[in-house]
Protein backbone atom coordinates (compact mmCIF):
# COMPACT_ATOMS: atom_id res chain seq x y z
CA UNK A 1 0.00 0.00 0.00
CA UNK A 2 1.14 3.33 -0.81
CA UNK A 3 2.04 6.23 1.48
CA UNK A 4 -1.17 7.95 0.80
CA UNK A 5 -3.74 5.02 0.72
CA UNK A 6 -1.95 4.47 4.32
CA UNK A 7 -2.99 8.08 5.44
CA UNK A 8 -5.98 7.99 3.45
CA UNK A 9 -7.10 4.43 5.45
CA UNK A 10 -6.10 5.85 8.91
CA UNK A 11 -7.38 9.70 8.11
CA UNK A 12 -11.18 7.79 8.87
CA UNK A 13 -10.01 7.12 12.42
CA UNK A 14 -6.88 8.90 12.92
CA UNK A 15 -6.47 12.68 12.35
CA UNK A 16 -3.41 13.04 10.23
CA UNK A 17 -0.09 13.40 11.44
CA UNK A 18 1.46 16.97 11.37
CA UNK A 19 2.45 18.84 8.74
CA UNK A 20 6.28 19.28 8.14
CA UNK A 21 8.26 22.83 9.22
CA UNK A 22 11.29 24.06 9.94
CA UNK A 23 11.09 24.20 13.35
CA UNK A 24 14.07 26.01 14.02
CA UNK A 25 13.54 29.77 14.61
CA UNK A 26 17.07 30.38 15.68
CA UNK A 27 18.77 29.40 12.61
CA UNK A 28 18.12 30.76 8.87
CA UNK A 29 15.39 28.63 6.26
CA UNK A 30 17.93 25.22 5.36
CA UNK A 31 17.34 24.31 1.74
CA UNK A 32 17.82 21.26 2.40
CA UNK A 33 14.40 21.78 4.58
CA UNK A 34 12.75 23.59 2.48
CA UNK A 35 12.97 20.96 -0.62
CA UNK A 36 12.00 18.21 1.87
CA UNK A 37 8.68 20.18 2.77
CA UNK A 38 7.89 20.77 -0.94
CA UNK A 39 8.39 17.32 -1.56
CA UNK A 40 6.36 16.02 1.18
CA UNK A 41 3.29 17.84 0.06
CA UNK A 42 3.38 16.39 -2.80
CA UNK A 43 3.54 12.88 -1.19
CA UNK A 44 7.19 12.17 -2.62
CA UNK A 45 8.49 10.43 0.72
CA UNK A 46 11.38 9.09 -0.14
CA UNK A 47 13.21 11.98 -2.01
CA UNK A 48 12.20 14.21 0.86
CA UNK A 49 13.77 11.78 3.42
CA UNK A 50 17.07 12.19 1.17
CA UNK A 51 16.92 16.32 1.45
CA UNK A 52 16.16 15.80 5.30
CA UNK A 53 19.19 13.16 5.76
CA UNK A 54 21.16 15.92 4.31
CA UNK A 55 19.95 18.84 6.21
CA UNK A 56 20.35 16.42 9.49
CA UNK A 57 24.33 16.48 8.20
CA UNK A 58 24.37 20.10 8.51
CA UNK A 59 22.05 20.26 11.57
CA UNK A 60 22.72 17.33 13.50
CA UNK A 61 21.28 18.63 16.52
CA UNK A 62 18.09 19.96 15.50
CA UNK A 63 15.02 18.35 16.58
CA UNK A 64 12.82 20.09 13.85
CA UNK A 65 14.87 17.84 11.01
CA UNK A 66 14.61 14.46 13.03
CA UNK A 67 10.44 15.46 13.41
CA UNK A 68 10.50 16.00 9.54
CA UNK A 69 12.80 12.88 9.00
CA UNK A 70 10.25 10.84 11.22
CA UNK A 71 7.10 12.27 8.95
CA UNK A 72 8.82 11.58 5.73
CA UNK A 73 9.69 7.95 7.27
CA UNK A 74 5.88 7.70 8.07
CA UNK A 75 4.69 8.24 4.91
CA UNK A 76 7.35 5.43 3.84
CA UNK A 77 5.70 3.35 5.95
CA UNK A 78 8.80 2.55 7.82
CA UNK A 79 7.20 3.05 11.47
CA UNK A 80 9.67 1.79 13.55
CA UNK A 81 12.49 4.15 12.08
CA UNK A 82 10.25 6.62 12.27
CA UNK A 83 9.10 6.45 16.27
CA UNK A 84 13.25 6.28 16.60
CA UNK A 85 12.80 9.94 14.89
CA UNK A 86 10.07 11.11 16.83
CA UNK A 87 11.71 10.02 19.97
CA UNK A 88 14.90 11.92 19.24
CA UNK A 89 12.75 15.21 18.62
CA UNK A 90 10.82 15.33 21.59
CA UNK A 91 13.86 14.27 24.04
CA UNK A 92 15.99 17.19 22.25
CA UNK A 93 16.92 19.93 24.91
CA UNK A 94 16.59 22.96 22.77
CA UNK A 95 12.97 21.70 21.62
CA UNK A 96 10.62 24.23 22.09
CA UNK A 97 7.18 22.99 23.82
CA UNK A 98 4.78 22.87 20.36
CA UNK A 99 7.82 20.71 18.94
CA UNK A 100 7.68 18.44 21.13
CA UNK A 101 4.02 18.48 21.36
CA UNK A 102 4.06 17.37 17.86
CA UNK A 103 6.13 14.62 17.94
CA UNK A 104 4.46 12.95 20.73
CA UNK A 105 1.48 13.37 18.62
CA UNK A 106 3.25 11.89 15.38
CA UNK A 107 4.63 8.84 17.92
CA UNK A 108 1.32 8.04 18.72
CA UNK A 109 0.40 8.25 14.84
CA UNK A 110 3.04 5.74 14.53
CA UNK A 111 1.81 3.58 17.16
CA UNK A 112 -1.72 3.46 16.13
CA UNK A 113 -0.75 2.70 12.61
CA UNK A 114 1.34 -0.37 13.46
CA UNK A 115 -1.59 -1.40 15.97
CA UNK A 116 -4.23 -1.05 13.19
CA UNK A 117 -2.17 -3.66 10.67
CA UNK A 118 -1.16 -6.02 13.38
CA UNK A 119 -4.81 -6.35 14.46
CA UNK A 120 -5.85 -7.12 11.17
CA UNK A 121 -3.40 -10.07 11.57
CA UNK A 122 -5.30 -11.20 14.73
CA UNK A 123 -2.69 -10.76 16.66
CA UNK A 124 -4.79 -9.22 19.27
CA UNK A 125 -2.58 -8.82 22.31
CA UNK A 126 0.31 -7.11 20.36
CA UNK A 127 -2.22 -5.12 19.06
CA UNK A 128 -3.31 -3.69 22.05
CA UNK A 129 0.37 -2.96 23.41
CA UNK A 130 0.89 -0.64 20.63
CA UNK A 131 -2.67 0.89 21.33
CA UNK A 132 -1.86 1.60 24.70
CA UNK A 133 1.42 3.02 23.58
CA UNK A 134 -0.17 5.47 21.34
CA UNK A 135 -2.53 5.93 24.14
CA UNK A 136 0.41 6.96 26.00
CA UNK A 137 1.90 9.46 23.21
CA UNK A 138 -1.44 11.29 22.39
CA UNK A 139 -1.19 12.14 26.63
CA UNK A 140 1.57 13.39 26.71
CA UNK A 141 1.05 15.79 23.69
CA UNK A 142 -1.75 16.87 25.35
CA UNK A 143 -0.35 17.58 28.76
CA UNK A 144 1.92 19.93 26.71
CA UNK A 145 -1.25 21.43 24.27
CA UNK A 146 -4.35 20.69 26.23
CA UNK A 147 -6.28 22.81 23.67
CA UNK A 148 -5.01 20.01 20.66
CA UNK A 149 -8.23 18.62 19.69
CA UNK A 150 -6.40 15.93 16.85
CA UNK A 151 -4.59 14.59 19.84
CA UNK A 152 -7.73 14.58 22.13
CA UNK A 153 -9.81 12.69 19.25
CA UNK A 154 -6.47 10.26 18.58
CA UNK A 155 -6.22 9.10 22.27
CA UNK A 156 -10.18 8.63 22.16
CA UNK A 157 -9.33 6.24 19.22
CA UNK A 158 -6.33 4.55 20.93
CA UNK A 159 -8.61 3.58 24.10
CA UNK A 160 -11.28 2.42 21.69
CA UNK A 161 -9.36 0.17 19.80
CA UNK A 162 -7.88 -0.94 23.03
CA UNK A 163 -11.42 -2.40 24.48
CA UNK A 164 -12.46 -3.53 20.89
CA UNK A 165 -8.94 -5.29 20.58
CA UNK A 166 -9.77 -6.83 24.87
CA UNK A 167 -13.23 -7.95 23.54
CA UNK A 168 -11.87 -9.85 20.20
CA UNK A 169 -9.10 -11.23 22.22
CA UNK A 170 -11.17 -13.02 24.49
CA UNK A 171 -13.76 -14.35 21.86
CA UNK A 172 -10.22 -15.53 20.44
CA UNK A 173 -9.16 -17.39 23.51
CA UNK A 174 -12.61 -18.47 24.28
CA UNK A 175 -12.90 -19.91 20.30
CA UNK A 176 -9.69 -21.60 21.29
CA UNK A 177 -10.89 -22.97 23.95
CA UNK A 178 -14.02 -24.49 22.57
CA UNK A 179 -11.67 -25.87 19.40
CA UNK A 180 -9.34 -27.32 22.34
CA UNK A 181 -12.35 -28.75 23.73
CA UNK A 182 -14.00 -30.35 20.54
CA UNK A 183 -10.39 -31.40 19.92
CA UNK A 184 -10.52 -33.16 23.56
CA UNK A 185 -13.80 -34.84 22.95
CA UNK A 186 -12.92 -36.23 19.74
CA UNK A 187 -9.66 -37.41 21.08
CA UNK A 188 -11.33 -38.93 23.71
CA UNK A 189 -13.97 -40.32 21.36
CA UNK A 190 -11.61 -42.18 19.21
CA UNK A 191 -9.81 -43.44 21.79
CA UNK A 192 -13.15 -44.89 22.74
CA UNK A 193 -13.36 -45.94 20.03
CA UNK A 194 -9.98 -47.68 19.07
CA UNK A 195 -10.73 -49.39 22.84
CA UNK A 196 -13.83 -50.64 21.59
CA UNK A 197 -12.12 -51.74 18.50
CA UNK A 198 -9.70 -53.43 20.78
CA UNK A 199 -12.27 -55.14 22.53
CA UNK A 200 -14.54 -56.42 19.84
CA UNK A 201 -10.94 -58.13 18.08
CA UNK A 202 -9.73 -59.44 21.38
CA UNK A 203 -13.48 -60.97 21.75
CA UNK A 204 -13.26 -62.39 18.43
CA UNK A 205 -10.45 -63.83 18.90
CA UNK A 206 -11.43 -65.54 22.30
CA UNK A 207 -14.28 -66.81 20.65
CA UNK A 208 -11.99 -68.34 17.60
CA UNK A 209 -10.17 -69.54 19.79
CA UNK A 210 -13.11 -71.35 21.98
CA UNK A 211 -14.46 -72.60 18.75
CA UNK A 212 -11.07 -74.40 17.61
CA UNK A 213 -10.52 -75.76 20.57
CA UNK A 214 -14.70 -77.18 20.93
CA UNK A 215 -13.59 -78.11 17.50
CA UNK A 216 -10.28 -79.92 18.48
CA UNK A 217 -11.96 -81.81 21.58
CA UNK A 218 -14.90 -82.29 19.12
CA UNK A 219 -12.40 -83.90 16.77
CA UNK A 220 -10.42 -86.03 19.64
CA UNK A 221 -13.87 -87.32 21.29
CA UNK A 222 -14.83 -89.10 18.03
CA UNK A 223 -11.06 -90.45 17.51
CA UNK A 224 -11.63 -91.66 21.30
CA UNK A 225 -14.94 -92.99 20.45
CA UNK A 226 -14.04 -94.85 16.57
CA UNK A 227 -10.95 -96.24 18.69
CA UNK A 228 -12.75 -97.66 20.99
CA UNK A 229 -15.78 -98.94 18.52
CA UNK A 230 -12.48 -100.69 16.66
CA UNK A 231 -11.48 -102.12 19.50
CA UNK A 232 -14.56 -103.67 20.46
CA UNK A 233 -15.37 -104.75 17.36
CA UNK A 234 -12.17 -106.87 17.54
CA UNK A 235 -12.10 -108.25 20.65
CA UNK A 236 -15.54 -109.24 20.69
CA UNK A 237 -15.26 -112.66 18.61
CA UNK A 238 -12.73 -113.50 20.84
CA UNK A 239 -14.67 -112.59 24.18
CA UNK A 240 -17.46 -114.91 23.21
CA UNK A 241 -15.02 -117.86 22.45
CA UNK A 242 -14.14 -117.36 26.16
CA UNK A 243 -17.81 -116.80 26.97
CA UNK A 244 -18.66 -120.02 25.28
CA UNK A 245 -15.93 -122.25 26.64
CA UNK A 246 -16.46 -120.76 30.00
CA UNK A 247 -19.98 -121.78 29.67
CA UNK A 248 -19.60 -125.26 28.71
CA UNK A 249 -16.52 -126.06 30.99
CA UNK A 250 -19.17 -124.32 33.67
CA UNK A 251 -21.95 -127.05 32.36
CA UNK A 252 -19.20 -129.91 32.68
CA UNK A 253 -18.73 -128.96 36.22
CA UNK A 254 -22.25 -129.36 37.15
CA UNK A 255 -23.14 -132.81 39.40
CA UNK A 256 -25.55 -134.94 37.16
CA UNK A 257 -28.65 -135.55 39.37
CA UNK A 258 -30.83 -138.87 39.00
CA UNK A 259 -32.78 -137.79 36.08
CA UNK A 260 -29.92 -137.10 33.82
CA UNK A 261 -28.18 -140.22 34.94
CA UNK A 262 -31.29 -142.52 33.46
CA UNK A 263 -31.41 -140.35 30.45
CA UNK A 264 -27.69 -140.96 29.85
CA UNK A 265 -28.16 -144.71 30.37
CA UNK A 266 -31.40 -145.14 28.34
CA UNK A 267 -29.43 -143.10 25.08
CA UNK A 268 -26.82 -145.49 25.69
CA UNK A 269 -28.54 -148.87 25.41
CA UNK A 270 -30.49 -147.40 22.28
CA UNK A 271 -26.88 -146.84 20.69
CA UNK A 272 -26.31 -150.44 21.46
CA UNK A 273 -29.05 -151.68 20.24
CA UNK A 274 -29.14 -150.44 16.81
CA UNK A 275 -25.57 -150.47 16.68
CA UNK A 276 -25.64 -153.75 14.73
CA UNK A 277 -28.50 -152.95 12.65
CA UNK A 278 -26.51 -149.83 11.78
CA UNK A 279 -23.32 -152.10 10.78
CA UNK A 280 -25.47 -154.31 8.41
CA UNK A 281 -26.78 -151.58 6.55
CA UNK A 282 -23.59 -149.79 5.92
CA UNK A 283 -22.34 -153.56 4.88
CA UNK A 284 -25.86 -154.14 2.20
CA UNK A 285 -24.93 -150.43 0.99
CA UNK A 286 -21.77 -151.78 -0.16
CA UNK A 287 -22.89 -154.82 -2.07
CA UNK A 288 -24.53 -154.43 -5.50
CA UNK A 289 -27.77 -156.14 -6.32
CA UNK A 290 -27.82 -159.46 -7.84
CA UNK A 291 -28.79 -159.96 -11.26
CA UNK A 292 -31.65 -162.22 -11.83
CA UNK A 293 -31.12 -165.49 -13.44
CA UNK A 294 -34.26 -166.63 -15.30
Amino acid sequence: MSARGAIAMLALGLALPSSAAAWDPLRSENKDVKEGNRLMSEERYDAALRAYDRAAEELPKSPGVQLNRGLALLGEEEGDQAKDAFLEAAAAPTAPKELRADAYYDLGVAFARQGDAIANQEQHEEAIAHYREAADAFKRSLRIQPGNRNAAWNLEYALKRIREEEERQEEQEQNQEQEQNQEQEQNQEQEQNQEQEQNQEQEQNQEQEQNQEQEQNQEQEQNQEQEQNQEQAGEEPEEQSERDSEETQAQSREPMNQEHVERFLDALEQNEESLPVQRARRRGAGRRPPEKDW
